[in-house]
């Protein structure tokens, strides 16, 4: 899929407008279009990863080398929190996502041992 309509299709999915993301992206909504559209077609290394962060997504995928996660790649545990996201608001999926940032930046991360102080 070219990168243009996986932006749109990711942006969508999220139910954000163009106008959210140019403001989170600090660029006007009509370069924002111009992304969506292909008109722009080099984009910074660091807008490529804001955008991704907006998008709640990697920059690989955004350029298209990282398939989706299909559901049958899903373990039991991920299937329940994406279950669980899906029923949160907005502001619920944010605090979701901070909340594991949290736990992965105190060390609750596969293969580590956590280091309790």
């Amino acid at each position: 899929m070219e990168i243009q309509k996986i932006l749109k299709n990711r942006r969508l999915e999220l139910g954000l407008t163009m106008r959210e993301v140019a403001n989170a992206l600090g660029v006007s909504e009509g370069t924002v279009s111009r992304y969506e559209s292909g008109e722009i077609q080099n984009m910074g290394i660091d807008k490529l990863e804001t955008l991704a962060k907006i998008l709640r997504c990697s920059p690989v995928y955004l350029m298209g080398f990282d398939p989706p996660v299909k559901s049958s790649d899903l373990l039991p545990n991920e299937a329940q929190i994406l279950l669980l996201f899906r029923e949160l608001n907005s502001d619920g999926q944010n605090k979701l996502i901070e909340r594991a940032e949290e736990l992965r930046d105190l060390g609750y991360i596969k293969g580590e041992n956590v280091k309790m102080a």
